[in-house]
């Protein structure tokens, strides 16, 4: 059986079509966290309490949420504490308890009172005048993954656009300092004493290893009983 020849040039040619039809659609696919960053937010966190005119009567709970309040503020707030009261309560029994209750937690915290801004704000007669405390922080803001597109679509031969948007959610929720997303720790200098010793063991020839305790040596020897 003989074959033309041209049948095998229109086979080939063929294929390099195919191949570089397939190859067209493709593109450079872009790093996970560049195609879904996680950005850094401003918000602000805000605590009212409710002051009785005739006493601030918190429960133990009430309480505790404003200790954990000013914890919060301590470890992520930005700038002072803000605590606004209603100028027609000023002088009730309510807003003077509730400024020694904050005192005296905010000693606990260890926080200055010279941090704190005081302002009031004015309410109709019959509306709830709450004495409101505030601070300013920043907040890991991950992308909405609800939009995904169908990642099975890849006659293109290219990168979703959502690819690892789930992974930068979950890295944007575990982030305990967004500010790490802005910059970075700073790294702190190397312990010169000991890369010195280090490399005097390279030169004499000895293992560098740290010496490990008698006791956290282990054996594979087995002993027959």
């Amino acid at each position: 059986m003989t074959v033309d020849p041209k049948h095998f040039v229109g086979l080939a040619l063929a294929a390099s079509v195919l191949a570089t039809g397939c190859l067209q659609g493709g593109r450079q696919s872009e790093p996970t966290h560049r195609l879904n960053p996680s950005k850094v937010a401003e918000s602000v966190e805000r605590l009212e309490l409710y002051a009785r005119p005739n006493g601030l009567e918190l429960s133990a709970r009430d309480e505790r949420a404003v200790a954990g309040f000013l914890q919060a503020y301590a470890a992520q707030g930005s700038g002072p504490l803000y605590i606004n009261r209603p100028a027609r309560a000023l002088s009730g029994m309510g807003v003077a308890q509730t400024d020694a209750l904050l005192d005296r937690l905010m000693r606990g915290s260890g926080l200055r009172t010279g941090s704190v801004q005081s302002g009031t704000y004015h309410t109709r007669p019959g509306d709830p005048a709450p004495v409101i405390l505030s601070y300013r922080t920043l907040r890991a803001v991950p992308q909405d993954c609800a939009r995904l597109g169908d990642l099975s679509v890849t006659h293109t031969n290219g990168v979703s656009p959502e690819f690892g948007c789930f992974a930068s959610a979950n890295l944007a929720a575990m982030i305990a300092d967004p500010r790490q997303l802005i910059e970075p720790y700073a790294t702190q200098a190397p312990n010169a004493q000991r890369r010195q010793v280090v490399y005097d063991r390279y030169i004499q020839g000895v293992s560098t290893a740290s010496e490990r305790p008698a006791g956290q040596q282990q054996s594979s020897q087995q002993t027959g009983g």
